[in-house]
């Protein structure tokens, strides 16, 4: 059982017995969302991007160093104690289920459900996978299958 993180595309694929917590503004559980000046200023250097420029290639990975996200998302989350005291409490619980902290980014881009995660760990001590989730695929039987 550990503390995970997954995209919402993938959420009806998890598996039935396993906790979400959506954690974009909007779905209930604001304090552990960017703020919306975060947010904000994100946008702001993503729609600034211009391809190479400061050798960036991608205007996502361009916004989220331009806009020190990182940093200050940590330092929302520290500085909150209800964000605090939440991720205290879904670390406990995971220590039982497996819960997933949702949000609208793909694996393949840093994104703020990764440093709740390191959060989580380094304050609470909770067990996490960082491993991408991956759905098991089911065994489909074809043609061939039957000769």
């Amino acid at each position: 059982m550990a503390l995970r993180q997954t995209y919402l595309a993938l959420k009806a694929k998890l598996p039935k017995d396993t906790e979400t917590v959506l954690v974009m503004r909007g779905r209930g559980n604001d304090e552990l969302a960017p703020s919306k000046k975060l947010l904000n200023d994100f946008n702001f250097f993503k729609k600034q991007f211009v391809k190479g420029l400061d050798g960036y290639q991608d205007p996502y990975l361009y916004a989220w160093d331009k806009s020190q996200y990182e940093e200050r998302f940590r330092k929302e989350m520290l500085n909150n104690p209800t964000a605090m005291n939440r991720l205290a409490v879904l670390a406990e619980e995971s220590r039982n289920r497996n819960i997933f902290l949702i949000c609208y980014e793909g694996e393949d881009k840093p994104c703020h459900r990764t440093l709740l995660l390191r959060i989580a760990k380094e304050y609470f001590n909770a067990d996490i996978d960082f491993a991408p989730y991956s759905p098991k695929k089911s065994f489909q039987p074809t043609l061939f299958d039957s000769e």
